[in-house]
């Protein structure tokens, strides 16, 4: 097998960074993914791409079939959707969320949204404008750096806690220590985490629960990657286990329900967004001067949902719908087609394990951590941004630990959905000429 020459011609790949004018090392993973693109076009060679997180698999056939017929009936694509959703789609996900969470969930509390970051970004606004005095969000870093933005957009505060050193009762103290403050209105993270793919266990949940309970804080939980924690099972509708959730512990909750990574539906734009239902009907003064209505269910929609978008387009949410009814009636299995990315992620991590590299976040509160969608390397002597910036000459792309809101200013991300099995030993190949360029230095 032969494979491209490395390291690129460094002037030619500086030359490209030059004229878009950024620092890659600290740039936001679209900017990273266009000066990628340049650079491939530029000198004729495919990278490894671990920059950007979207789906390696082709989008699940039922929906695409779900969204043909929906179109080809002139009486439905000419009508707008309701802004909470259509029947089926609200119908489908709570049932949907008591055959895989076991949580009880109406259909009215299940509001569809144009991707998991669009319910995320109105559920920071609820949680941060609820209560006059609590303009913060506690995020658990590392995470999407896009939230973050969201926040900022909203004219919120954050916070951040780190989960590299702290897991189990330190993790619950350290939160504890937030929420005492009065400032915290909303606490965002997800599970499996982007990037570190470490899983909250159930004591991490329930503390947290706890404390939503204690506090009046809406937990946020970002479950892009539903059931993706390969080392259980949890796509046996009706039969534990089923997905954590911080929904069993506290009525404080809003749970992101993504269709991108566990149907591979990324380019439809379509979640659910699953309100408790005993937090849908409360009220709050400080909510009315915002949203324009003080029932907490009603801002989300009518305050939130209809001055972003006015609603999710009619085909995508029966194409969700219809995944889901399919999951919950036992038809497929949604996580055996996702399975690859553990493989990948197992044979990419020996890859960089062999030539030098180390795990960042290695742990999962005493569990060797799980192969999925990321994990997360540094490289001794280098910097996140630096080691980036140095990859990159070699034909492989990632995103800085640091953009994350991580604390290791080592590390980089790498995601596992682009990099196919046939291109692993070109992968082993280019790292194996870094650290021979390293080794040498």
């Amino acid at each position: 097998m032969t494979f491209d020459p490395v390291p690129l011609n460094r002037a030619i790949v500086d030359e490209v960074i030059a004229e878009y004018g950024i620092a890659v090392g600290s740039a936001s993973i679209r900017e990273v993914n266009r000066v990628i693109n340049m650079i491939e076009e530029r000198v004729g060679m495919k990278f490894i791409r671990m920059e950007f997180g979207i789906p390696g698999l082709p989008a699940n056939a039922i929906a695409l079939e779900a969204e043909r017929r929906i179109l080809l009936d002139p009486l439905i694509a000419n009508t707008y959707s309701p802004f909470d959703g259509i029947p089926e789609l609200k119908e489908a996900a709570s049932e949907f969320v008591a055959a895989f969470m076991n949580v009880d969930a109406p259909p009215h509390c299940c509001v569809p949204t144009v991707g998991s970051m669009h319910g995320g970004f109105i559920s920071m606004g609820i949680a941060g404008y609820r209560f006059a005095e609590r303009d913060t969000i506690l995020f658990l870093d590392p995470g999407f750096p896009v939230n973050k933005l969201q926040c900022q957009v909203w004219g919120l505060e954050n916070r951040s806690v780190d989960v590299y050193d702290r897991r189990g009762p330190e993790l619950v103290d350290a939160i504890e220590a937030e929420f005492a403050t009065g400032k915290v209105g909303g606490i965002l993270y997800s599970s499996p985490n982007n990037p570190t793919w470490v899983c909250f266990k159930e004591s991490e949940l329930e503390g947290i629960g706890k404390l939503c309970t204690k506090y009046g804080v809406i937990a946020i939980e970002d479950l892009a990657y539903f059931g993706m924690d390969f080392r259980e099972v949890y796509d046996e509708p009706g039969k534990p286990p089923y997905q954590p959730t911080v929904a069993h512990y506290t009525d404080e909750y809003i749970l992101l329900i993504s269709s991108s990574k566990i149907f591979s539906y990324a380019g439809q734009r379509v979640a659910v967004s699953v309100i408790s239902p005993k937090l849908f009907e409360k009220s709050s003064e400080a909510l009315a001067e915002r949203f324009g209505t003080s029932n907490l269910g009603h801002a989300f929609v009518h305050g939130g949902m209809y001055p972003t978008t006015a609603g999710v387009a009619v085909s995508v949410q029966h194409g969700l719908a219809a995944l889901f009814r399919a999951a919950t009636a036992g038809e497929i299995r949604f996580t055996e087609p996702v399975r690859v990315y553990a493989e990948r992620a197992k044979e990419m991590k020996r890859a960089f394990l062999e030539n030098g590299f180390l795990l960042v976040y290695d742990n999962d509160l005493g569990q060797p951590l799980a192969d999925g969608f990321y994990f997360t390397v540094s490289y001794p002597g280098l910097d996140g941004a630096k080691l980036l910036e140095e990859l990159i000459y070699y034909g492989v792309s990632a995103i800085a630990l640091a953009t994350t809101g991580s604390t290791r200013g080592e590390g980089i991300r790498a995601c596992v959905s682009l990099t196919t099995r046939e291109r692993i030993p070109e992968l082993r190949h280019r790292l194996q000429a870094f650290h021979a360029s390293r080794s040498g230095a």
